[in-house]
């Protein structure tokens, strides 16, 4: 059976009409998602705990994705955090300052590096690959000022 045949087969919403609305991975359920008994992502840990310090709460170690996600729901909802740029006392909550991040003196990403070098080569000025994390965002912060880049962002 061809997969076409498959799609039709399965009935009308496998077959994803242009007219028809689809429910969003964002939308599905976490105790749904096919990978929601993995342990939780670096980014998950990161952002939970986070919020879980916000809220003066300790969150374990070993959550699952879909564990993690709720969690991350529940606390986005105790401390305000809407997704939005401000949270419950219009504080900017989306950016916290380098200085405060728990992997700000591990070394850069990849993205950070490859970002950074290209802001430094559109600034003129050297890239230093030996930068940590926190460093990197300053960098990259002092770049985009220099060279105009990510103002519509912040505006």
């Amino acid at each position: 059976m061809s997969a076409k045949q498959d799609q039709q087969a399965a009935g009308p919403s496998a077959a994803g009409r242009p007219d028809e609305q689809r429910p969003s991975n964002a939308q599905k359920d976490p105790r749904d998602w096919k990978t929601g008994d993995e342990p939780m992502t670096g980014a998950q840990a990161s952002y939970l705990h986070t919020l879980a310090e916000q809220q003066g709460e300790e969150v374990p170690d070993d959550l699952t994705k879909a564990e993690a996600s709720e969690k991350i729901d529940e606390l986005r909802g105790a401390t305000g955090v809407s997704g939005g740029a401000k949270g419950a006392a219009g504080v900017e909550n989306t950016r916290k300052d380098p200085e405060h991040w728990k992997t700000g003196d591990e070394p850069m990403t990849g993205a950070q590096a490859s970002y950074l070098q290209t802001l430094s080569q559109e600034a003129g000025v050297e890239f230093d690959p030996g930068l940590t994390k926190a460093e990197a965002s300053k960098r990259i912060d002092e770049l985009q000022a220099k060279t105009g880049r990510g103002q519509a962002q912040r505006e």
